[in-house]
């Protein structure tokens, strides 16, 4: 044992105290203060909420104008997409039936001079054009006629909607069916090639693997109809994966702009549309000024044919500089944006076209928007910056510094806990040379200092017992070689002297076993209650803290709520960024989360070696026999986990009447036994039952076995297999006798380099 001076220790209550003192009731103190200060200016600060509202209000009157409108338009697009997925499920039925066409119907089919195969007349049905890059044949042409059936459908289409104005089904080989009926040949060429156009492959399973109705950009039409956008829809063949052709909904833009262009809305506000790409569709005259364009509503033919997609970079947002900031965000669903036009800020606010992904722009003059607003606003930004960054300096500095201390603390606490639990299992391994420790606390120093003189003792016992076993054993030499040069003259006391023999050597077992587990037991039970004090303090504290750090983070995403202004937002996330605020927040509940474990798991300890410290209690009492297997576990885990790995198969049993200390000794026998049968690492094997009024508890393993000759002598008293000083053969016969006290029995099946198995099987009741 060293010697310490005692004025270098401290207790734990006092590192404990000094550390929470310093890392939370001072700080908690200083919170409370920095409240009343903020309460003092609360009724300045009204004002400001006030203006807040008014302009959160403006924003979300803003945000709400736009919803409302592109959900009037999206919902007249809805229905164009259930058109077309109907028109698709249709085509695919159509396509895989059969279906004997009409005489007028066969008659108005002809081969061009290119190659072609097309609809000559118009006989109030829909145009087609077998492209001349397809060989047509007989099964070419019954699939345009079968495509026939779908005429009555495509003519409701286009008759219902106000908004279609073709219907189309093209095909992987360049077949292209359409109504309202027209000139094929004057509008497409001879040699077509549909699956190389975009709104083709915008279907197929690459672009497309849901097999959904999507939407195609806006596009000026080539011949003539205008703005134009399709719904398209996949047409797989039916029970195959192959992609059979793209039907198509085209539709008129220009009714939907007119809607925009017309709309009246608050604040002198207008409402812009644009298509997917960004490139503005529809724009009032009023906003002419603002963007520096004139609106296109009309387009020639030759501006349509010399353009894939006529759309000026001056009309794209995404090109455009001044609205560069606007383009970045537009890409949410929904949302509100400032920006610069022509000079003037303003507030724009978007909305999703959800079936198409246009969206609704509406855009209002910022200053008439806020113009109550910020007149107020102005006067109180230079106090609310002052107030709000002093409040958010002192929580990021004050989480800084209660996440040094929480560290520093739980180090002091739970690295000398380790050492100590390094100490208890080197005992229990039977190494009793502890090294020399110098713990900064006193109740841990003084656990340390009595393991060491509990080592010293239990050195000396050992000692002790081993010079006493050894005089047993010569004296039972002694007395056995007497006993049988009498034998030879009293062969009618054979019997008597048999008896006597096993009685001693039972004693001395019994006395061997009892003392080291009484020495055990008071090792244990002295350690538990040592380290019990010490813990109770660390799990309450470590609570306490979990509670005011959830406290503080509440406090502080308050406070970070009431910002209001890019300026103090960017001069918060600069000093959050400085302080490292997010690390800490993230780290922070894991740290007190670990040291919550590391106290869960010393308490677990702690309870395992207070229930084997009862290892001398001689009282009857009922048990289950798996809480004393998992208790024995616990003790010896040191000596199985290096050796084997254990399985459990435990079956909820009844409690049983015994003596639970004599029970553990005896799991605590064939544990150990099985663990040094193991040569390197195996395997052990644990399996309770109810069976026959009682229960059985088979313990296995798959170590060298037992060898027949040895088998029926294992349970003799001094008996062992292991080499000089390696055991004293007294385990296996204390477990019988303490079996065979209970009224059980004990059994054991072995193969000699495969492993053994030991059965104990108890009564539930003792008679």
């Amino acid at each position: 044992m060293s010697a310490h001076q005692p004025s270098a220790r401290r207790s734990i209550f006092h590192v404990i105290a000094n550390g929470y003192i310093k890392s939370a009731l001072i700080p908690v103190v200083l919170i409370e203060l920095a409240l009343i200060a903020a309460y003092l200016v609360t009724n300045t600060l009204i004002r400001d909420e006030n203006i807040q509202m008014m302009n959160t209000s403006a924003r979300a009157n803003l945000q709400e104008t736009a919803r409302l409108e592109s959900y009037a338009i999206d919902n007249q697009l809805e229905a164009v997409t259930r058109q077309t997925a109907l028109y698709a499920e249709r085509t695919r039925q159509a396509l895989a039936s059969d279906y004997q066409p009409s005489r007028v119907e066969l008659n108005r089919y002809a081969n061009s001079e290119g190659g072609a195969w097309y609809t000559t007349e118009d006989t109030g049905g829909s145009a087609l054009l077998y492209s001349a890059i397809t060989s047509v044949g007989p099964e070419e042409r019954a699939k345009a006629w079968r495509l026939e059936q779908l005429d009555p459908l495509m003519k409701e289409i286009v008759r219902t909607s106000d908004l279609v104005t073709q219907v189309y089904f093209n095909s992987h080989d360049s077949l292209n069916r359409i109504y309202p009926y027209f000139d094929v040949l004057d509008q497409y060429p001879v040699d077509i090639d549909i699956p190389s156009y975009n709104f083709y492959y915008l279907a197929d399973a690459q672009h497309n693997p849901n097999r959904e109705v999507v939407w195609t950009d806006v596009y000026v039409d080539p011949a003539g109809q205008g703005w134009l956008a399709s719904a398209i829809a996949p047409v797989y063949r039916q029970g195959d994966d192959f992609l059979e052709g793209v039907v198509g909904l085209d539709i008129q833009v220009n009714s939907i702009i007119e809607h925009v262009l017309q709309l009246e809305l608050a604040w002198d506000s207008y409402a812009l549309l644009l298509d997917g790409s960004g490139t503005i569709m529809a724009m009032p005259g009023r906003a002419e000024t603002d963007w520096g364009l004139a609106e296109l509503t009309e387009h020639s033919y030759e501006e349509a044919i010399h353009s894939d997609i006529f759309k000026p970079d001056a009309f794209n947002i995404f090109k455009r500089e001044d609205t560069r900031g606007l383009a970045d965000r537009v890409s949410a669903t929904s949302g509100v944006a400032e920006l610069t036009l022509n000079g003037a800020s303003k507030l724009a606010s978007w909305s999703e076209i959800p079936n198409t992904g246009w969206r609704l722009l509406v855009v209002a003059d910022e200053e008439q928007l806020y113009a109550d607003a910020n007149a107020l606003k102005d006067r109180f930004d230079q106090v609310g910056i002052a107030m709000i960054a002093g409040l958010i300096l002192f929580y990021l500095l004050f989480m800084f510094y209660l996440y040094r201390k929480s560290l520093r603390l739980s180090g002091e606490i739970s690295r000398p806990m380790q050492q100590l639990e390094g100490q208890i299992s080197q005992i229990a391994d039977g190494d009793y040379d502890l090294p020399v420790t110098d713990f900064q606390i006193r109740e841990v120093q003084h656990i340390s200092d009595g393991l060491q003189a509990m080592s010293a003792e239990l050195a000396a016992a050992h000692n002790k017992l081993t010079e006493i076993n050894q005089d047993l054993e010569q004296r039972v030499r002694e007395r056995t070689d007497e006993l049988e040069q009498a034998n030879h003259l009293l062969r009618d006391e054979k019997s008597e002297q048999e008896r006597l023999i096993t009685e001693l050597r039972e004693m001395q077992a019994q006395l061997v076993q009892s003392e080291k587990l009484a020495s055990l037991g008071q090792l244990s039970a002295g350690v538990a209650h040592e380290i019990n004090n010490p813990l109770a303090f660390v799990s309450s504290n470590i609570d306490c803290l979990r509670d005011y750090t959830d406290s503080l983070m509440r406090l502080q995403s308050g406070t970070e709520a009431l910002l209001d202004n890019d300026a103090q937002r960017k001069q918060l996330a600069s000093m959050k960024a400085q302080e490292q605020f997010d690390v800490i927040a993230e780290e922070l509940p894991d740290l007190i989360a670990d040291s919550a474990e590391g106290a869960r798991r010393i308490k677990v300890i702690v309870d395992n070696l207070l229930d084997f410290s009862h290892i001398s209690n001689t009282e009857w009492k009922t048990a289950d026999i798996n809480q004393c297997l998992e208790t024995t576990l616990v003790i010896c885990r040191n000596e199985l986990k290096y050796k084997a790995e254990v399985t459990k198969e435990l079956a909820t049993l009844e409690p049983i009447v015994c003596i639970p200390s004599q029970i553990n000794q005896v799991i605590l026998t064939l544990l150990i036994n099985a663990a040094q049968a193991i040569e390197q690492h195996g395997r052990i094997e644990i399996r309770t039952r109810s069976e026959q009024g009682g229960v059985s508890l088979r313990i296995c393993d798959n170590g060298s076995g037992i060898s027949a000759q040895d088998l029926p002598r294992i349970f003799d008293p001094f008996f062992t297999t292991k080499e000089v000083g390696q055991g004293t053969g007294l385990g296996l016969s204390v477990a019988y006798g303490i079996v065979n006290a209970h009224g059980g029995r004990i059994e054991v099946d072995s193969t000699p380099g495969e492993g053994s198995c030991f059965t104990v099987w108890l009564p539930e009741t003792q008679t």
